[in-house]
């Protein structure tokens, strides 16, 4: 169940992309946001005063292409990538040739396999096998040995997917430094999110009073929960549809 609020311009929003703001697809590229989706993103930003970004595993460019014509401030790769709400970019000097090497050996390894889909971002490759769930082992297997002994990579596992990332911030560290900042500082903020990945963003937010809540039926150190991508806009739209009806009255 997720809780009642009367004050919503009081709080800050973080969210998820995949899973959480949009359904994920058998394919990344497949997903779309249509427009009473922008609509919606755009009302919740009115009402939290600006105050809203996407903690995302997308790339901020790809991000940007969804949303368009929107532009938030953005967390992409997991937190390896961040624009903060007045435009500026923080990111670790990348050595893109690590991500094209990886991306070889996964490649070469899964060339005759069809299903098995091959995700290049900045600092990291996703491998996708949820068309392929016979392949979970092997996938699995085959990210643990390219990041072994390896201490600039590290290995995250979602849902039907294993993504080796170079090393730099997480979801925690983002929200952290977004709540650092204007229009985000002193607003309680609001964190959802459907995956492993979304777990210490769940911590950073529960530490400071906040509102964690996952999307979905697994463990989680969220402090509620929604059932799905449209229970959690459901609650969103009245909230904004309480505060609507309490200016009127």
């Amino acid at each position: 169940m997720l809780p009642p609020i009367e004050d919503l311009e009081h709080y800050c929003i973080f969210l998820d992309f995949d899973g959480t703001l949009v359904e994920i697809e058998d394919h990344p590229d497949d997903v779309r946001v249509d427009a009473s989706t922008l609509r919606y993103i755009e009302r919740l930003r009115g009402k939290v005063g600006g105050a809203l970004a996407l903690i995302s595993g997308r790339d901020i460019d790809v991000v940007d292409r969804l949303l368009h014509p929107l532009v938030l401030p953005v967390a992409g790769v997991h937190g390896l990538q961040r624009r903060d709400a007045a435009g500026r970019l923080h990111t670790p000097v990348i050595d893109q040739r690590i991500v094209e090497a990886i991306a070889s050996n996964i490649e070469s390894t899964f060339s005759e396999e069809p299903g098995v889909i091959i995700e290049k971002k900045t600092g990291a490759v996703a491998l996708h096998y949820r068309l392929r769930p016979d392949f979970e082992t092997r996938c699995v297997e085959l990210a643990q040995g390219i990041v072994r002994d390896r201490p600039e990579l590290h290995l995250i596992k979602g849902k039907m997917v294993c993504e080796i990332r170079l090393d730099g911030n997480d979801k925690a560290a983002v929200i952290e430094a977004f709540l650092a900042e204007r229009p985000f500082k002193g607003r309680k903020p609001i964190f959802a999110g459907d995956d492993a990945t979304d777990e210490s963003g769940f911590g950073a937010v529960n530490a400071c009073g906040g509102i964690s809540i996952k999307i979905g039926g697994n463990p989680t150190r969220a402090m509620f929960r929604a059932t799905s991508v449209l229970e959690l806009r459901n609650w969103f739209e009245g909230l904004l549809k309480a505060a609507r009806t309490s200016r009127v009255q």
